[in-house]
């Protein structure tokens, strides 16, 4: 009776004082709209409250104060920092906590993502392969692809221990990424703990990898690699000098379906700023940046997996961070009696 005597009022009077609404300024979630959160923090709302919720006993911090930081700053504090790069003072300034808070924060929640990582960066299974061969043929026609490899610079600041070794070939320190996506523009394995001088080659031969498609616990199908990888029966590289129509129809089909991975490593660096050159660079040890790399891979998968769109100002999709190298010069195996047939056989 008095809800409806309360309306009866209101109607008469549309101009009655309205309650205020108190909204907690500390948790951006109870103000932002969802377009915004995305904008801002790059995952939609449902996401970010999952993470809440999957990492509140980790993040969850026992204190004796009054207030203790509530687990849903934390995640949006470490979401703002991979979107912007921002300085950890700034970062501590927008949200009203101190600078060494925000630092264990970003510790904290990026060792919560790289412990999520197997969940999210994984190779196909036999069942998944189907679909995402599908998925490269319907690019450019290549057939049987699972993966497209290449390698990304992620700027660093200089190291103090083997500061030569960090220097790439621009002659900046970086950490040399390697990676493999989908034709989906998902990471299925990431390689982050090399020095910026490394070769691609050095570090496709020295990974988990390379060991898994040589004993076949991968299912068939090839990679695609640019000419700074070894051609191997299960790594396909463009022919460096074509002759012929279906070499240059080969290299062309190549190319563009291996383009997915630049496209992925360009989708990545623009949501995320904090490996994009735009926001600086990484101003932690080489350790801690590989961490950072890994974790942000996983958010975006998330961010794939759930068809979140790029924010407006992410309109720069290509790989800023990529370096031209010199093309691998090694032993010849049976990877060229592959990749001939395959061109004499669907390029012709």
């Amino acid at each position: 009776m008095a809800v409806a005597y309360y309306n009866y009022i209101r109607r008469r009077n549309p101009n009655l004082h309205r309650d205020r609404i108190f909204r907690d300024i500390d948790n951006p979630l109870d103000y932002l709209d969802d377009t915004d959160i995305i904008c801002k923090y790059r995952l939609p709302r449902h996401n970010i409250i999952d993470l809440c919720g999957r990492f509140n006993r980790d993040l969850r911090r026992p204190t004796l104060r009054s207030r203790p930081l509530p687990v849903s700053l934390q995640v949006m504090v470490a979401l703002r920092f991979y979107a912007t790069g921002s300085f950890q003072a700034i970062l501590g300034d927008v949200h009203r906590i101190s600078r060494p808070s925000v630092s264990r924060i970003i510790n904290d929640f990026t060792d919560c993502l790289v412990r999520l990582s197997p969940e999210y960066v994984k190779m196909p299974t036999q069942n998944d392969s189907v679909q995402i061969m599908r998925g490269f043929s319907d690019i450019a026609g290549f057939p049987n692809v699972i993966g497209a490899i290449d390698g990304t610079h992620i700027r660093i600041k200089s190291p103090s221990l083997d500061e030569h070794l960090y220097v790439n070939r621009k002659n900046y320190h970086s950490i040399n990424v390697q990676a493999v996506c989908d034709s989906k523009l998902r990471f299925m394995n990431i390689v982050a703990k090399w020095p910026g001088s490394t070769h691609d080659s050095f570090i496709l031969e020295n990974s988990a990898l390379k060991d898994m498609f040589e004993r076949g616990a991968i299912p068939e199908g090839w990679l695609l690699g640019d000419s700074g990888y070894p051609l191997r029966p299960w790594l396909l590289t463009p022919v460096l000098h074509p002759t012929t129509r279906p070499e240059e129809r080969y290299n062309t089909s190549h190319i563009r379906t291996r383009n997915t991975v630049e496209r992925s490593f360009g989708v990545l660096k623009s949501r995320f700023r904090c490996l994009d050159t735009s926001g600086g660079s990484l101003l932690y040890s080489p350790t801690k940046a590989c961490r950072v790399t890994v974790a942000v891979a996983v958010l975006h998968n998330m961010c794939i997996n759930n068809g979140v769109p790029i924010p407006a100002d992410c309109v720069d999709a290509r790989d800023r961070g990529r370096i031209g190298r010199p093309q691998y010069i090694g032993p010849i195996n049976d990877g060229v009696t592959v990749r001939n047939r395959l061109i004499n056989g669907r390029f012709a």
